[in-house]
């Protein structure tokens, strides 16, 4: 894992509160320099700014305490019982979050660009209760958890909306939860994949989706193939493409 520190005290910006929020910061060899991509970025993963404008240096201040962790497929980048020491953002890539149960590793999740790992543990100061492993080369940005703490503390506008991050995930963990217990296997493939569409295509090995939803490789495979059967998905190596959205929320009970 290597890490480069992006933080720029003051950069100069063009953040109006009240208004969509766009930053214009330093050019480097005629591009927008790194620390004023990421700010625009996160200022948009926060979530909507009517919820609570942020002030000109609600960001900057930010993005001056980030870290840029770059991690190899493979790499560990949590573990489990360990203490949250910073907070991560994954800004590209793909992280899985997994325990061993009873002799059997179980994937609890894959975050993807946008999600966080690190903050509910922080906030709930206990340790992080699961791994944590880069699926694929991946950059995160990081920000020691003390730091953000007092961020948030200073910051009330950039707390709320903080916030509102939290709430999305806590939602999406909720759906997760929906997607184990949908019934029977082919109902949780279906609304797994439904919930894990990029543009129509589900960028998963069939192994990766066993584990997903807990069950063996062949049994997956078999609903796979009669999902392609009836003409809802298409199988290609390492993802499957969705046909017939739905179709499979109408398996998922989603409609």
């Amino acid at each position: 894992m290597a890490s480069v520190e992006i933080g720029v005290r003051h950069p100069s910006s063009g953040w109006v509160e009240g208004t969509p929020e766009k930053f214009s910061g330093p050019r480097q060899n005629g591009g927008v320099s790194t620390s004023a991509r990421h700010a625009e970025w996160i200022a948009n993963w926060l979530g909507p700014g009517d919820l609570a404008p942020l002030g000109p240096d609600d960001i900057t201040e930010l993005v001056a305490l980030l870290r840029e962790d770059h991690y190899a497929t493979g790499d560990t980048v949590y573990k489990l019982g360990q203490a949250p020491t910073r907070v991560l953002i994954v800004r590209s890539g793909s992280i899985e979050l997994s325990r061993t149960l009873n002799g059997r590793r179980a994937t609890i999740q894959i975050l993807r660009p946008g999600e966080v790992l690190g903050d509910i543990s922080l906030f709930l100061r206990i340790a992080v209760p699961w791994d944590a492993t880069a699926r694929e080369e991946s950059l995160i940005l990081s920000i020691d958890s003390v730091s953000l703490h007092r961020l948030l503390e200073q910051r009330p506008r950039l707390l709320w909306r903080w916030l509102h991050s939290t709430s999305s995930r806590v939602a999406g963990f909720w759906f997760r939860v929906v997607e184990l217990l949908a019934g029977g296997l082919e109902a949780q493939i279906a609304i797994l994949l439904v919930r894990q569409a990029e543009d129509g295509v589900v960028h998963l090995s069939q192994a990766s989706l066993a584990e997903l939803v807990g069950h063996t490789r062949t049994s997956v495979n078999r609903v796979l193939k009669r999902l392609e059967h009836e003409g809802r998905v298409a199988l290609r190596y390492g993802e499957v493409e969705i046909l017939d959205e739905h179709g499979l929320k109408a398996i998922a009970g989603l409609e």
